[in-house]
């Protein structure tokens, strides 16, 4: 935790988000080369089955890029909000869940819209 005011906060962001983008590419990005639909990421499972997309019209490749980059933000967001705004152990805990649980649905909903209007399928 660097203390340099707002400039060190956003640079322990900036590094945290580089750190775990970084992760998230060795552990799901690079292995991943085709879509196997046996092994198929749960995020796309809920895009699919919440927004009514065709699994076929999706690009996988960029599909793995956009959604480890969403969950990247989502982990570092919830860091550094829990870090640096909430104090005690418990209280961080339950705000970093109910933060974890709103940005999951904001930042999969906006996917999920993205990829309906990418595909022309307009909402009932």
């Amino acid at each position: 935790m660097l203390d340099n005011g707002m400039i060190g906060i956003i640079l322990e962001y900036l590094i945290v988000f580089i750190i775990i983008f970084i992760i998230n590419y060795f552990l799901y990005v690079r292995k991943k080369k085709r879509l196997n639909k046996n092994k198929v990421p749960v995020e796309l499972y809920y895009l699919v089955s919440m927004y009514k997309l065709d699994i076929n019209k999706i690009k996988y490749k960029e599909f793995l890029w956009t959604y480890s980059f969403i969950n990247t933000f989502i982990i570092s967001t919830i860091y550094i909000i829990v870090v640096y705004l909430v104090e005690g152990f418990i209280w961080q805990l339950l705000i970093g869940m109910v933060l974890l649980i709103l940005l999951i649905i904001i930042c999969y909903g906006l996917l999920g819209r993205y990829y309906q209007k990418k595909e022309g399928i307009d909402n009932v």
